[in-house]
């Protein structure tokens, strides 16, 4: 869920705060739309970052924010099974001293993350 607000804060500036978690930041193809967001917020064109286009980059970025600070908070990856409820079963898991079980949550974990990144970056 995208939510967002102004506050002001430091130096008398407005921060526009977004947070992402759960199912808006379940997968790859999730974190590419909170991505579109974000860049639509601070006037990034994403065809000029296709093409290269520095110099259009930077204009549309530098307009967008003068008097605006940004935040941008991620929590956990939704989806099934979701990310929070792995580390609380973790938790769980770790104090019965089960660490087959605490391996094995935190290597889903981490599968999910990789594939993520390896989804995104290549």
């Amino acid at each position: 869920m995208d939510i967002e607000e102004h506050h002001t804060g430091f130096d008398g500036k407005y921060w526009q705060v977004h947070k992402f978690g759960g199912t808006s930041v379940a997968d790859a193809s999730c974190f590419t739309k909170v991505a579109r967001i974000i860049e639509e917020q601070i006037g990034i064109d994403h065809d000029n970052i296709i093409n290269h286009d520095v110099n259009a980059q930077q204009n549309a970025a530098s307009t967008s924010t003068i008097d605006t600070n940004l935040a941008v908070i991620v929590s956990a990856m939704g989806g099934k099974p979701k990310v929070t409820d792995l580390l609380l079963k973790s938790v769980s898991a770790a104090a019965s001293r089960n660490e087959q079980e605490v391996d094995a949550s935190l290597q889903f974990i981490q599968e999910k993350h990789n594939a993520c990144l390896e989804a995104l970056f290549g």
